[in-house]
């Protein structure tokens, strides 16, 4: 009986994997990031956005000062304002740790931009 049931959950998880439910969006551009943003949050204008390496998380500015971390979350994207957040910067690395409790901390691979991103936080 055990062995029928991880069975059963065995298929399940191997058919989700085969339609494609397992696999995060990424990035196509700045632009995107810049829609997503604007698209998530009320009156917020994206001025200027920056895709980590991975593709999977970006920062996105405003023009009212506010900085935006758009990351995935299953297949869906997730929104936050990030200003304030605690950051550290290690070669080319921003790590994020929003004060949100339930959204994890993010490190973004940005490159030369880290830095610059860092101080808009």
């Amino acid at each position: 009986m055990v062995w029928t049931s991880l069975f059963g959950i065995l298929t399940v998880v191997m058919l989700a994997r085969a339609l494609g439910f397992a696999k995060a969006p990424l990035l196509t551009d700045a632009d995107a990031a810049r829609a997503i943003a604007r698209d998530a949050l009320h009156d917020f204008t994206p001025t200027e956005a920056i895709i980590a390496d991975d593709r999977r998380n970006a920062l996105v500015a405003g023009h009212d000062g506010r900085v935006a971390l758009v990351r995935p979350l299953g297949d869906r994207w997730v929104v936050r304002i990030v200003n304030g957040a605690k950051t550290t910067l290690v070669r080319g690395r921003l790590r994020l740790m929003p004060a949100e409790a339930m959204f994890a901390p993010v490190d973004l691979a940005l490159g030369n931009a880290a830095a610059r991103w860092a101080a808009k936080l």
